[in-house]
């Protein structure tokens, strides 16, 4: 009679623990190592079952408690898999991302790459570039302070900048009788270069004809030392364009530059350790201007005669996504190693700011 009477019971407990089972089972297939606790749980469920028939006897109170158990384990596992099923809901509509950052720790920086045109490298080489250089046939004056100078033709660093990167370009020399025509011309310059050192002083309707180049795209360096001559003249618009303005002239014997933002591709790529700490002044006494950012555009002072300041007393400046530099300091002034390798980076950057921003 015993037997038989608890026939019915363990039918019962056998069936709640088999359903128990079957539920840690789907719980691993569906959660993983996420919901181990609450696998745990129910096992323990499970094994309380299995405790209470061993000990039950036919216990009816037993009964009813292995009935409240599955019963728990059931609207135990529905919960979770509810909140399994929201969780997986709201990652679908997301992008995968790696486990978050421990807590007191920043978020690493949002970097935005920029797309080159895999083609990049032949486009600067093969780029159609105008060089005005206005050393080129001339002789320098016999200044009294440096009588070595006297009656020499000096080297022509942008000349040989262009020489050693391996450019091919259309050279006018100091003629600006030939500048102008091919300013003029229906060419489209990638690059204009006017390196004006020789006091030439490249200026009024220059200014107007490369502006007109700017404004179509066209990649452009100035070396410019006599802005204080015609800064209210035509080389206006320009200055503003780029968001700065003279600021006073640069006649000292003092001639040390100061990196502004050493890191800029200008000072670093593909030529690093620049230094313009050293110098030899080759002109008197007038070896350039200073300029001053206006707040306007997106002008970066890059070489300056005070370390500290970022903002004034620049001799060296990139705007306009980095397609124009001026530069208001001489070459001359200055070590040819250093100067023609930052010529050398003065070339390649504003090349390929060019053609990234317009390929």
């Amino acid at each position: 009679m015993k037997d038989i009477a608890n026939k019915p019971l363990t039918r019962l407990l056998i069936s709640a623990f088999l359903a128990i089972v079957l539920l840690v089972s789907i719980s691993c297939s569906i959660s993983g190592s996420q919901n181990q606790s609450a696998q745990q749980t129910i096992a323990a469920l499970a094994v309380q079952q299995t405790m209470m028939a061993q000990q039950s006897g036919g216990n009816l109170q037993a009964t009813s408690q292995a009935a409240d158990a599955t019963r728990m384990a059931q609207e135990f596992q529905a919960t979770l898999m509810a909140q399994q099923a929201t969780q997986l809901a709201a990652q679908a509509g997301q992008p995968q991302q790696g486990n978050p950052p421990p807590a007191g720790s920043e978020a690493p920086p949002v970097t935005t790459e920029v797309v080159v045109p895999p083609d990049l490298e032949q486009k600067i080489k093969a780029a159609k570039i105008l060089l005005f250089e206005d050393l080129s046939g001339q002789k320098v004056m016999c200044p009294e302070v440096y009588p070595q100078f006297c009656g020499i033709y000096p080297t022509r660093y942008v000349k040989e900048a262009l020489d050693m990167g391996g450019y091919s370009y259309v050279d006018v020399g100091s003629a600006i009788g030939w500048l102008k025509d091919n300013l003029l011309s229906t060419t489209q310059w990638d690059l204009i270069i006017v390196s004006s050192e020789a006091r030439t002083r490249i200026s009024g309707e220059y200014f107007t004809y490369l502006m007109e180049h700017i404004n179509r795209g066209t990649g452009v360096i100035l070396e410019v030392w006599y802005i204080d001559s015609i800064a209210q003249g035509k080389i206006t618009p320009i200055l503003a364009k780029c968001g700065v303005e003279y600021q006073k002239n640069w006649e000292t014997t003092e001639l040390s530059l100061w990196p502004l933002i050493p890191d800029h591709p200008i000072l670093s790529q593909p030529n690093q350790g620049i230094s313009l700490r050293s110098y030899e002044p080759f002109w008197w006494p007038d070896h350039g201007d200073l300029l001053r950012l206006t707040g306007s555009g997106d002008a970066q002072l890059l070489l300056g005669t005070i370390a500290t300041n970022k903002s004034d007393h620049g001799t060296l400046v990139s705007c306009l996504e980095g397609r124009l530099l001026i530069q208001t300091f001489c070459d001359h002034d200055f070590k040819q190693s250093e100067i023609v390798s930052l010529w050398d980076n003065y070339i390649y950057n504003v090349l390929k700011n060019k053609f990234l921003k317009s390929p």
